[in-house]
């Protein structure tokens, strides 16, 4: 096996394990100096750095994806935590205003008792 294949099977074995691929990394692989890799086969040096910006790109991806994630799950928490809020806020509004109804119901009920009460004197003094 020459020089050219060792380097492609060593940038095969690294992408199918997942490796993080670079010049570096792959002439460590198999042996030789990056620079033999940079002036002898400058053809794999750019398949090397296209594969090396590929796997940062999906790195920067995942790494979106995930912040995104955890971002729409404090949005959800928050968004429930403001509905029960709401939702005691708005109970205690209801209880505060049926407060105020039963007040106006006694006052209307005191002044129509006072009502009755005047109109009785008056037929009386008739």
């Amino acid at each position: 096996m020459d020089t050219r294949e060792q380097i492609e099977q060593a940038i095969k074995q690294m992408l199918d394990a997942g490796e993080s691929i670079s010049i570096s990394a792959v002439a460590e692989k198999c042996g030789v100096s990056h620079s033999l890799i940079y002036n002898r086969y400058p053809d794999l040096k750019e398949k090397i750095k296209e594969l090396k910006s590929g796997q940062k790109a999906r790195q920067k991806t995942e790494s979106d994806e995930a912040l995104i994630s955890t971002l729409l799950a404090k949005n959800k928490a928050l968004q429930e935590k403001v509905k029960t809020e709401n939702s005691g806020q708005a109970e205690e509004a209801f209880k505060s205003m049926l407060s105020h109804v039963q007040q106006v119901y006694s006052m209307y009920d005191q002044l129509l008792d006072d009502r009755n009460k005047l109109a009785e004197r008056l037929g009386r003094g008739q």
